[in-house]
């Protein structure tokens, strides 16, 4: 007596297919959660791997190399997603570069985005000092202070 396939149930040639393609499945949701997993991790490590663009502004601004450290310091805020009182904190630095460079308009703009965050900031009176430095020398009518030291 022969066995018919479709008494006991599925036959094997729906089973294997069916089999084949749940573990295909699981696989690639494996996968994908692997994938967002590690994404998740990275994305928060990822203002820990720019830190060094800050790191080397800091020491471009400790030499002097003041227009080379600005450009680390906007890399820094370009590539990171850092709160607001660190992000007020190198706008400001950015700021007093601006402003011992003797170019107190472009230095506004970065003192005044630091200014967004005040609430959070800890340095806000030495900000304010800043933004009043060059709002009086920009103010002044003698065209020779445009530029505050």
């Amino acid at each position: 007596m022969e066995d018919d396939p479709t008494k006991n149930g599925i036959s094997y040639k729906i089973k294997i297919p069916i089999i084949i393609l749940t573990l295909v499945t699981l696989a690639a949701m494996g996968a994908l959660f692997i994938k967002i997993a590690f994404s998740v991790n990275s994305s928060e490590n990822k203002s820990d791997t720019y830190q060094y663009l800050r790191n080397v502004g800091d020491k471009l601004k400790s030499k002097g190399l003041h227009e080379q450290a600005i450009d680390q310091y906007i890399k820094y805020l370009e590539k990171t997603k850092i709160n607001t009182a660190s992000r007020a904190m190198v706008a400001h630095t950015i700021g007093q570069i601006y402003m011992e460079l003797s170019n107190c308009q472009e230095g506004l703009i970065w003192l005044f985005q630091a200014e967004e965050e005040e609430t959070t900031y800890h340095h806000a009176d030495e900000l304010k000092k800043n933004i009043d430095t060059c709002l009086a020398k920009i103010n002044s009518l003698e065209p020779n202070n445009l530029n505050a030291k």
